[in-house]
């Protein structure tokens, strides 16, 4: 896997839509790029990234590894592909016509677009592919502030501080599911092993902030209600951001 991966680009190319693409050829006439890359996202999002390879997607389709390459040059081509195509889900939203709400929506639906594909965030999260959809999907977040004051470069990093929010929570979110996959054991079964030595340690007084909170705070929350919470938090920091513009007439 490693290999086939290292090996796969040696040097940096151009961008897989920016390539000529050569259309299949050979005795798979049902073979298309399509099922290539609709395939590859079933195996990750059932297995995980490390699980695609060339030669898991051509057996699961039935054909033999070097046909792939027919259609797809590398493996990293395939997870450009395989990214910029789950990006596309579910469309444009509807504009609602306040940059709050906009952009509220549009985090709301990245994070479930993550959720369901939880691979995408390490894929996409430092130098995303910047494929048809990626673009839209980048255009449409800009979109949510334009018009309001302030520079593209101002625009850029709210609403990027904004998906940092969102890819935080859902890195976490992601991470307990995969240490209940990893471990076996749920939430609830990880509380009730450490409980005993939690407050043994918090007993002995040098943790009381800690202890206030154990006793205090309502740690079994619903997963959507503190997502929505936190982002409202940034939100209200995205609101007084402009209206620092507005008053000081910063652009």
């Amino acid at each position: 896997m490693a290999a086939e991966r290292s090996a796969s680009r040696p040097a940096p190319g151009l961008p897989v839509w920016a390539r000529p693409r050569a259309a299949g050829r050979g005795p798979q006439p049902s073979l298309s790029l399509a099922a290539i890359v609709d395939e590859a996202v079933a195996v990750a999002d059932a297995e995980g990234v490390a699980a695609v390879s060339m030669r898991r997607i051509a057996g699961e389709l039935g054909v033999g590894t070097m046909s792939l390459y027919r259609y797809v040059e590398t493996k990293d081509d395939l997870l450009d592909l395989m990214t910029d195509q789950v990006m596309g889900e579910g469309g444009a939203p509807a504009r609602l016509g306040d940059w709050r709400e906009d952009l509220r929506s549009t985090a709301v639906r990245y994070r479930e677009l993550v959720l369901r594909h939880p691979w995408v965030l390490s894929i996409g999260a430092s130098r995303p592919p910047l494929g048809p959809n990626v673009l839209r999907r980048t255009e449409r977040l800009l979109g949510t502030m334009d018009g309001l004051g302030l520079g593209v470069g101002e625009i850029a990093h709210l609403t990027a501080t904004v998906v940092a929010y969102v890819r935080g929570v859902v890195f976490a979110e992601i991470a307990e599911a995969e240490a209940v996959r990893r471990t076996g054991q749920s939430e609830d079964d990880y509380r009730r092993l450490v409980g005993p030595y939690l407050m043994q340690v918090l007993a002995a007084g040098e943790h009381p902030l800690m202890e206030r909170y154990v006793v205090e705070a309502d740690d079994r929350a619903d997963a959507d209600q503190v997502f929505l919470s936190g982002l409202d938090l940034v939100l209200d920091g995205v609101a007084a951001r402009l209206e620092r513009a507005g008053r000081t007439g910063e652009s």
